[in-house]
């Protein structure tokens, strides 16, 4: 009985709380901004989280505490600047804030803006030491819907690899190494054209003989 009046005071006392602990952020680099460059059509000129020297000529962002600013400066195009782009930031965006950006043409841009190949290596090679290799090219055409899509296609050594009409590439099985250019023509306007490097060969790989070698 003598523990009860004890007890009652002791309820009665206010607790120390508890300090929370700091949250220890991992230093994981995550992209703040998905940016995607559009055209007036809707096609993808450009999708990028991080920028590398290649976009520096054109592309500009400027961080300012939790909101970012993007312009863009693209040849053919009229420039645009995006403000007060709000970029979370808790140990870095949990997923980075997309921008959209469509441009539009200038007066005097030409037809065709751009021509290129799709999905080449920095280098604008592509090597392999193994057979069979197949592999798909495709093309990015920046101009109005009228122009026509079509593409024609080119291997300069048949020996080393061929490649069809629709862009289907097929590797010549041979340990000796050699490259091939692959060329792409705009058919609609020949004065286009995109290349990249294709080369194959190495002590490793197995050629079985006959037709399906070529």
């Amino acid at each position: 009985m003598v523990l009860l009046p004890f007890l009652l005071l002791l309820a009665g006392t206010p607790q120390p709380t508890s300090t929370p602990p700091r949250i220890v952020c991992a230093q994981v680099a995550r992209p703040a901004l998905d940016l995607i460059v559009k055209n007036e059509r809707g096609q993808v000129l450009r999708q990028l989280n991080w920028l590398d020297a290649s976009d520096a000529g054109w592309l500009n962002v400027t961080y300012e505490g939790d909101h970012s600013m993007v312009t863009v400066h693209r040849r053919w195009y009229k420039p645009q600047t995006i403000r007060n782009i709000k970029v979370p930031d808790e140990c870095g965006p949990a997923r980075p804030t997309r921008v959209v950006v469509r441009l539009q043409p200038v007066a005097a841009s030409p037809l065709i803006r751009e021509f290129r190949i799709l999905n080449v290596n920095s280098d604008n090679r592509m090597g392999v030491g193994y057979w069979p290799y197949f592999q798909r090219y495709e093309t990015f055409l920046d101009a109005p819907g009228s122009v026509s899509r079509e593409v024609v296609w080119s291997s300069s050594r048949p020996d080393v690899a061929t490649i069809d009409r629709g862009g289907l590439l097929r590797s010549v099985c041979s340990r000796e190494g050699a490259i091939t250019t692959i060329t792409a023509t705009l058919k609609a306007d020949p004065n286009f054209t995109s290349s990249t490097f294709f080369s194959r060969g190495g002590r490793g790989m197995v050629c079985p003989r006959g037709a399906v070698d070529r």
